[in-house]
């Protein structure tokens, strides 16, 4: 049993990924978000901080006694990566999984008309600035990229692909991402110091 903190937990990913956890695991969740308003909870199982991660306090405070962060933003500023990483060094907390954008590494295939790579403008910069934050650290981090997302319910057609290598596909189902989180906060080997794309088979 793990204790998982999910950032962003309002976002499409975040409440996909507490779903299956939840569903699949005997793990306890806490959620932060700005707003939780809507969220469902579980009291025996699921914890909940509203707040912003510029809030030192409440960050500090959803972190304790936290086993694995998973990120989920909307927005990928460098700032708040920092005071999250700041935080988990605080508390002790070593397992990061952050899901980013497609594209860093320029693996989405073009030939199937997809665009969104690094190569097709500087929209993605701020993102790669992000990676590059993590990855300094000294985190037992996970960075996953998603190809396009939908809402497929084939859970395990997915592949994973390591940085500098081509998706086959340009889209990938919520549940598979989901699917790979779980199995990322479960074992802290798999994609350790890593970045992956993950897509649906060809």
């Amino acid at each position: 049993m793990a204790n998982v903190l999910i950032i962003g937990a309002t976002s499409l990913m975040g409440q996909k990924a507490t779903k299956f956890f939840l569903d699949k695991t005997d793990d306890n969740i806490t959620l932060m978000a700005r707003y939780t308003g809507l969220l469902t909870i579980d009291e025996k199982r699921e914890r909940v901080f509203q707040g912003d991660i510029i809030d030192e306090e409440i960050l500090d405070s959803a972190m304790k006694g936290v086993d694995v962060v998973l990120v989920s933003l909307d927005s990928n500023e460098e700032l708040l990566i920092q005071k999250i990483i700041d935080a988990m060094d605080k508390e002790g907390v070593r397992r990061f999984i952050f899901l980013t954008s497609m594209g860093l590494y320029n693996e989405v295939p073009t030939t199937n008309g997809a665009s969104g790579n690094l190569n097709d403008g500087e929209i993605l910069a701020p993102y790669q600035q992000v990676v590059y934050a993590i990855a300094a650290s000294d985190l037992n981090y996970t960075v996953v990229r998603p190809t396009w997302l939908d809402n497929g319910q084939d859970v395990d057609n997915y592949e994973i692909v390591r940085k500098g290598g081509l998706s086959k596909t340009d889209t990938v189902a919520s549940s598979s991402v989901a699917d790979l989180v779980v199995r990322l906060a479960h074992n802290g080997k798999l994609g350790s110091h890593d970045s992956l794309a993950i897509s649906r088979k060809a």
